[in-house]
């Protein structure tokens, strides 16, 4: 199983390239879409694997994870034996990658000082909203860099609601029962399944974040977050020090990371989340992004794009003037068309 070094890391970085605008053949695009959804099928079938105990279930996805390989390197060949300017691919790829530099350092500094207060255990729901129009994608991939850098045994998945599936609380336990392995869920009250999951493949060191994408897809969101911090939470983290003290744990940490595309501006209000911006293990802590400064911009092209001095500042006047006052997403397109 021979994995090139890029894909991992874009697959780590969940496969973005598909958003940079450089002039790829229509072969080559359906060649990296290909990859992007395997590499998102491998994540969670070894997420699978890792917490599977039950030997016949660990052949068969060691099997599927064998098999997933092959297409993932048969493709890769198929992408490096086009002559698809590929140091131009490589140098927008290198730039896309820099692009939550930009400016989410107080953010980075708000959760790194949650993180901190954990000496032994803990547990911490987070909350971005206005994910499309404030990059909250690129926010996601610094989040989940700060964890990486915390632990050498992250236990990541994905839950993204679709409309192809139920768009409630039990949709939400079967999804992550997917990754851990749990085949039925019927009814919202079996969360401790899940819980009792979660806490039997966590060791020492461990963080267990759970990434919930599209809660913007719920009719009654107010109701499944007040659901999600009253039962589920705190549930699991009433029963997390016990577990702790029986495997003999001394630190261990669980996120969540709500993500939301909608403006949820009565969040502040509702009582499961954190008043004043005091954090709380038990509620929602709101993370708020901000819009881009023009000097942000600067400061960002003056690092990473190359360019001469004299092209920087027009540049950047440029972009933030086709920005909307600073909108990130507007400023990332124009970033990458204007450098692609």
């Amino acid at each position: 199983m021979i994995l090139k070094e890029t894909f991992i890391n874009l697959e780590r970085q969940y496969f973005i390239p598909m958003t940079i605008p450089i002039k790829f053949d229509e072969q080559r695009i359906r060649i990296v879409s290909e990859m992007a959804d395997l590499f998102e099928e491998r994540n969670a079938c070894n997420s699978q694997y890792r917490s599977a105990i039950d030997d016949a279930q660990r052949i068969r996805l060691q099997r599927k994870l064998d098999d997933l390989d092959k297409k993932i390197d048969d493709l890769n060949r198929q992408l490096y034996g086009k002559d698809l300017t590929v140091d131009t691919n490589r140098r927008s790829l290198a730039l896309e990658e820099k692009l939550p530099k930009i400016d989410f350092k107080e953010q980075i500094n708000i959760v790194k000082n949650i993180l901190e207060q954990f000496t032994d255990y803990g547990a911490a729901l987070f909350f971005i909203s206005d994910y499309l129009n404030m990059a909250g994608d690129l926010f996601c991939l610094e989040f989940r860099k700060i964890l990486n850098d915390e632990t050498t045994d992250l236990k990541h998945y994905e839950v993204a609601f679709s409309n192809d599936s139920r768009l409630d609380e039990i949709g939400f336990l079967q999804r992550v029962g997917n990754h851990l392995g749990i085949e039925q869920i019927e009814n919202q009250d079996e969360y401790s399944k899940i819980i009792e999951k979660l806490l039997n493949i966590i060791e020492n060191g461990s963080i267990v974040f759970i990434e919930l994408k599209k809660i913007d897809l719920l009719d009654n969101k107010e109701y499944f977050l007040s659901w999600l911090v009253e039962n589920f939470w705190k549930d699991l983290t009433n029963k997390l020090p016990l577990a702790c003290r029986v495997k003999d744990i001394e630190q261990v940490r669980f996120i969540i990371l709500i993500v939301d595309h909608d403006i949820f501006e009565e969040c502040s209000n509702q009582p499961f989340f954190c008043s004043n911006q005091c954090f709380s293990m038990g509620q929602i802590f709101a993370i708020t992004l901000n819009e881009w400064t023009e000097t942000d911009i600067n400061t960002w092209l003056t690092k990473h794009s190359g360019l001469s001095k004299n092209k920087i500042a027009p540049m950047a006047k440029s972009v933030y003037g086709s920005s909307r006052g600073g909108v990130p997403k507007l400023i990332c397109d124009a970033l990458r068309n204007k450098l692609s």
